[in-house]
């Protein structure tokens, strides 16, 4: 159940990243758009349509899901499988905030941008929260994710 918790925390948090709806690059600067850059965007896409099909397509067979908390790391998730189905879980519950992506860095294989988690509360004020995250690529898919603790 904690790792199911922690999913969900980092899947909020997720929704602070790509700008919704940027597919092949909106809201990255106006230069071209890299094939990392646009698989990343895709697969915040996919999270915001519910897809994890379309999601697990864009991630390697040992894609590892990772919370970093100050100097503690946990891997919430650990292979394709595992984080597709806790995704798949997660997507059953009521309330799944949309996420966006700011801009991003590409460096080599690691692309760092801050995730926007986007939600309305059950007061129905609009809400949002931040997080830095850090994608790597290998063979073309997404290989780790790393989230960092979330700001207002």
């Amino acid at each position: 159940m904690k790792r199911i918790n922690t999913l969900s925390m980092v899947a909020a948090l997720f929704v602070a990243g790509v700008p919704a709806g940027a597919g092949a690059g909106a809201g990255v600067a106006a230069h071209e758009v890299s094939a990392q850059v646009a698989k990343v965007t895709s697969y915040v896409d996919a999270y915001n349509a519910k897809d994890a099909d379309a999601m697990r397509a864009l991630m390697h067979p040992d894609i590892q899901w990772i919370a970093i908390e100050g100097a503690k790391s946990e891997v919430v998730a650990d292979g394709r499988d595992s984080l597709v189905a806790q995704m798949t879980d997660y997507f059953d519950s009521p309330m799944i905030p949309r996420s966006t992506v700011g801009d991003i860095i590409e460096n080599g294989r690691f692309l760092v941008m801050r995730e926007t988690a986007h939600w309305t509360d059950s007061d129905g004020k609009d809400r949002e929260q931040s997080s830095l995250a850090i994608y790597e690529m290998e063979d073309g898919l997404i290989r780790r994710v790393s989230y960092y603790p979330a700001q207002k």
